[in-house]
Order: C-alpha cells, then sequence, then structure tokens
C-alpha cells in the first residue's frame, strides 16, 4: 500500500528562517564546546601551576625546618662553662689554670652586623640553682628579687645601683646596662618564673625555645654545673632573627609572580611577620618586610602548614594575587581564539552558501515560472492563429497577412529563448568554444544595425550610432559574430523591453545610444557604451544583474517577458571573447560598457 507524506513544501521564507535557527545553533553548540573546552583547559593548566607553585612552597618550607633546627641543635656545642664571665683555662705553659674572659663575654656578639652569627642576638644568660641572674656580659649577677619586692627597696637598690655605676668605667657601664636589659626582657617570661620556682628539669639538656615574650625568642636548656642544675641560654628579637633564617631562602625559590609568605605565631603572642617576593626587571628576586598586609595578595592560596619543632606553634602560608599567565596559558588562548574565528567564518561561509542554494532554488523556481509563462503564451497565440487561418474563418488577406507575420514573430522570439537557454548551458559545460578573431569596426556597425533594427522598428525606437574614434575605418576588435550578435540583440532587447511608455511618457527617451569609443584606461582595448534613457536600475540590482535567474520584482505580479538568463548569458558571451562587461547608472537609463580587445591597420 502506498503511503504518500501529507507535508507540505516549505516557502522561501520559511526554508530562510529555517536555515538561520540552524545556523545559529550550529553556531552555539560549537561556541558553547568550545568554550567548555577554552574553560577546563585553562583550569587544567592553572591547576598544573599552582601544583608547581605548592611544590616549591613547599620545599621552602621544608628547607626552613631544616635550616631552624640546625640553627638550634649548633648552639648545643656551647659549652656550659662559657656562659659565666670568667671561664678557667689549662694553659699548658705553665700547667696551671688560669682565670680568663669567656667568649661570649664579647659585646661584639651583640652588635648587629652583617658578621653576626645569630642575627637579633641581645645576649647569652644564666641562672642558678637560687634563680639568681648572670650574664657572660657581667661579671656579677643579679638576685631573683631584683625587680620585686616594695617601693621602697627597689628605690634603695637604684640608689645603690647608681652609686655603683659612678664608679665603674665606660666599658663595665656598657657591660651592665646590656645585662640588666637581658634581665629586665626575661623577667617578663612566665615559663622562666615558673621554671625558677618549680626547679630545672634536667631532662631538657638541649636547647629550646620560649615564645611568651613578645617580639623576642628564649633559647635555653638546662645544664648541670658542680652537680647543680642551672637554666643556660641566649635572648634573641624575632625579626631580625626570622629575616635571616627566611629571607635568604626565599630569594632562592623560582616564582614567576609576587608571592606573600606569612609567618604567624597561633599559639603564643599571635604575632605574625609577613615576607614579600617579587622579581625584578634584571631576573634577581627580591624579598622585603611590608609593615601592614596588602589583601590583594591573599587572593589565591598557594600552600598553608604548621613549622615542625621546636618552632610548631608557627603556622606558614603563601598566596599571590593571580597566578601569571603562561606560555602554554598564551599559546593555547591565541590558538582557541584562531579557532573561534576559523568556527565563525566557517559558519558564516556555510551561511552564505546555504543562503545562496535557496535564492538559486527560488531562481530556478521563478525561472520555470517564467519559462512556462514565455512558452505558453506564444504558443497558445500561434496555435489560435493558426487554428483561424486552417479553419479558413480569416477571409481578408490583409488580416491573414499580419496573422502570419504574428506567427512568424512569436516563432522567432522561442527559437531565441530556446538558443538562449542551449547556449548558455553549452557554456556553463564548457562544449562550446568561442572562436575570436579581429574583424572591422566597419563589420561591427553592420552587425549591429542588421541584428537590431527588428527590435528598434518594431517598438518606435531610435538607434543613434555615435563614433568617438579618429580613425574608424583602421580599427579591428576581437570578437566573434555571432556571440557579438546574440551580446547586442540581447541588450537591445532588454533596454526596450524594460522601457515603461506609460510610465515615462517621453518620446524623446525612447531611444538607444550606441557609442565607441578608446577604452580610457587600456590604449588596446575599445570599448561599446550602450546607452538606454529608461527608468534604470537600483544599486542592488547592478550588484546582482548578471546572476543566472536574477530579475528584480515577483514573478506573479511582473508584467514584462523574460527568463532572467539573458544578461548571464551576455557576461559568458563577452567572457568568453576575452572581454569585459559592466553597468553604470545613469540619470536616466543605463549604460551597458563593453570592452575588447583591438588593434591598429597600419
Amino acid at each position: 500500500m502506498l503511503s504518500f507524506s501529507n507535508k507540505r513544501l516549505l516557502s522561501y521564507s520559511q526554508r530562510l528562517s529555517r536555515l538561520r535557527y540552524l545556523a545559529i545553533v550550529l553556531l552555539l553548540l560549537l561556541l558553547i564546546s568550545i568554550g567548555t573546552l577554552l574553560y577546563f583547559g585553562f583550569q587544567q593548566i592553572e591547576n598544573n601551576l599552582l601544583t608547581e607553585y605548592q611544590r616549591e612552597s613547599s620545599n621552602l618550607v621544608q628547607i626552613i625546618n631544616r635550616t631552624l633546627y640546625k640553627k638550634l641543635t649548633f648552639t648545643n656545642t656551647l659549652s656550659v662553662n662559657e656562659f659565666d664571665y670568667y671561664q678557667q683555662v689549662y694553659n699548658p705553659v705553665t700547667q696551671q689554670n688560669q682565670q680568663v674572659l669567656s667568649p661570649l663575654a664579647s659585646l661584639n656578639l651583640l652588635q648587629l652586623s652583617a658578621e653576626q652569627q645569630i642575627k637579633g642576638l641581645v645576649g647569652f644568660f644564666q641562672y642558678d640553682s637560687q634563680g639568681n641572674f648572670n650574664s657572660p656580659v657581667w661579671p656579677y649577677s643579679f638576685p631573683q628579687n631584683r625587680l620585686s619586692g616594695d617601693d621602697e627597696d627597689r628605690a634603695t637598690q637604684q640608689k645603690s645601683d647608681s652609686t655603683l655605676n659612678s664608679e665603674l668605667n665606660p666599658e663595665l657601664t656598657r657591660r651592665k646596662k646590656a645585662a640588666f636589659n637581658i634581665y629586665q626582657t626575661l623577667s617578663q617570661s612566665k615559663t622562666i618564673r615558673q621554671m625558677i620556682e618549680g626547679g630545672y628539669d634536667k631532662k631538657n639538656h638541649f636547647f629550646s625555645i620560649i615564645f611568651d615574650v613578645p617580639n623576642y625568642f628564649i633559647f635555653y636548656r638546662i645544664a648541670s654545673v658542680a652537680e647543680k642544675n642551672q637554666l643556660q641560654g641566649y635572648l634573641v628579637k624575632r625579626k631580625p632573627y626570622l629575616r635571616q633564617q627566611i629571607t635568604g631562602m626565599l630569594e632562592q625559590r623560582s616564582f614567576n609572580s609576587p608571592v606573600l609568605l606569612k609567618l604567624e605565631d597561633v599559639k603564643y603572642s599571635a604575632q605574625t611577620e609577613l615576607f614579600f617576593y617579587e622579581n625584578l626587571s634584571d631576573g634577581h628576586a627580591k624579598v622585603s618586610q611590608p609593615s601592614q598586609l596588602d589583601r590583594r595578595f591573599e587572593q589565591q592560596a598557594i600552600y598553608n602548614t604548621k613549622l615542625q619543632w621546636p618552632f610548631r606553634g608557627y603556622a606558614v602560608s603563601l598566596s599571590t594575587s593571580s597566578l601569571p599567565m603562561t606560555p602554554a596559558m598564551v599559546y593555547s588562548g591565541i590558538f582557541i581564539i584562531l579557532l573561534i574565528v576559523t568556527i565563525l567564518f566557517a559558519c558564516y561561509g556555510f551561511y552564505r552558501l546555504g543562503l545562496r542554494q535557496l535564492a538559486l532554488g527560488e531562481q530556478r523556481l521563478n525561472f520555470v515560472s517564467s519559462v512556462s509563462h514565455e512558452l505558453k503564451t506564444p504558443l497558445t497565440s500561434i496555435r489560435m492563429y493558426s487554428q483561424m487561418l486552417k479553419e479558413g474563418t480569416v477571409m481578408s488577406e490583409a488580416y491573414q497577412k499580419d496573422y502570419y507575420q504574428f506567427i512568424y514573430a512569436e516563432s522567432e522570439r522561442l527559437t531565441r529563448l530556446i538558443n538562449n537557454i542551449l547556449q548558455l548551458s553549452k557554456l556553463s559545460n564548457q562544449q562550446q568554444n568561442v572562436q575570436s578573431e579581429y574583424i572591422s569596426l566597419a563589420s561591427l556597425l553592420e552587425i549591429i544595425r542588421s541584428k537590431t533594427l527588428a527590435i528598434i522598428d518594431e517598438n518606435s525606437f531610435q538607434l543613434n550610432m555615435i563614433m568617438e574614434i579618429a580613425k574608424p575605418e583602421d580599427t579591428l576588435v576581437f570578437v566573434e559574430q555571432d556571440a557579438f550578435s546574440q551580446v547586442i540583440i540581447n541588450i537591445t532587447d532588454n533596454a526596450v523591453k524594460f522601457f515603461d511608455q506609460e510610465k515615462i511618457n517621453d518620446p524623446s527617451r525612447q531611444k538607444i545610444n550606441f557609442i565607441f569609443r578608446q577604452h580610457p584606461e587600456h590604449a588596446h582595448q575599445f570599448q561599446l557604451e550602450i546607452r538606454d534613457y529608461g527608468e534604470g536600475i537600483t544599486q542592488e540590482q547592478e550588484r546582482k544583474v548578471f546572476e543566472l535567474f536574477y530579475r528584480g520584482g515577483n514573478e506573479l505580479i511582473r508584467s514584462t517577458q523574460g527568463t532572467g538568463i539573458g544578461l548571464t548569458l551576455v557576461n559568458e558571451l563577452v567572457s568568453a571573447q576575452q572581454g569585459e562587461i559592466k553597468v553604470e547608472r545613469k540619470n536616466p537609463g543605463l549604460a551597458v560598457l563593453l570592452s575588447f580587445q583591438c588593434k591598429f591597420q597600419d
């Protein structure tokens, strides 16, 4: 059983709308796919870069932990006797012990300089088993209650110190001042006081750190001296000590963007040290310590962890404003942009191709409609007049002659139409080879007169030949006579056919001028201008006038004859003769400019 689809054929506007819809959907799908690929691609590159930064940050933290630990263990080599002002040293020459200043008693150790091994060192100290304080820089000890007691005791002590200071030389005065400064700072530590009051634990014989005094580190250990436990250590300022340990290591790192390192005491004082890493134009890195936190460089977190013993109370974090554009990102971006541009051009090209196919299909339908009309109308007239003549209903010889003439003219028009279609098909399929040759300009004039005479006279037009060439008898034009004749016939027929006498209503404009001249730009070319004085064409029609099947207006309401292949055939025939054709809008009318090669006889 046969089944037929009941779907109606779509109109041109419906097919155009569907084409646009499909083109937009296709473009959106491609752009969404490319955008998704671009997003995840950049995300992957950023993740890889972040992983690289995290690996670099992890290595930095490991080095910081190792360096701080080594720095601490290095001081374990200090002898317990070096914390006294005087040190007993055996002299092998005299074979006796002699008293010398301890190496830690040098005031140069307390001066901030590039040679200082422990940056920020305030001084060394020692507490005996009774809690009395002394420092290697000062020969005497301070009693445990020196900073305690009532106001009267402190006033008496200050008076005694003032009397003693007046009797000291400048060096001892500096020594006492340095020792007292150390003593005052340590007295702020609750941990130190608790250790003095509760006794010293012999297990802490390696250096450890106390963090409870703001802006200072207290390094301490429990040492046994003469079978008595003593508290020994040294006091350093946090900023210079950490700056020495971290700045140098951070400068050896390799980051492509500025990095902020925060070192925060999260367990004790909540103090934060800031280190800012940036690359200089000369390729070197610079590390500074900003006084205030710039929140911009906390937008992208890189790494966050805690330091190992003995700095477990410190958390270190690295962050930056944004990850830099790597070469991979730049190349990927350029590639994606080129891909998007290519897709846009491809989609536009397919869209334009679709429009052309739709327009061609519409033009073919119009061509079928116009050809059907062009064939049906004269055939109907020929059949009607021939039937009347056959049946003998026309008795007048004058009428019979008119009917015969009409039948002949209509058959000629049908022949031209069929010949145009066949010749255009042959030219398009390259089945016809136009053989051009040089012929005289006088022969061209005769061809024009003979081929256009019937059209001109039948429509009451005037033919004007205007010669602007100085020696026309010596001019030879490179054309093929039959092809040139067909070009002239089609152009003249168009000029006459599209001249609306009712609308123009001016007999003086009912003329066609053939102007012969030398080409204005090329010396070895001849130009023929065929000028009419009709309505002319619009700018849009000027661009499309040589397109196949193109006819301005609606086929259903058109009053002029034609199929839309005449000027297309003219264009093909002129090109086959190695010529050039173009149109120029005039006011009024239209000019068709034909250019052919020429030469001059000697």
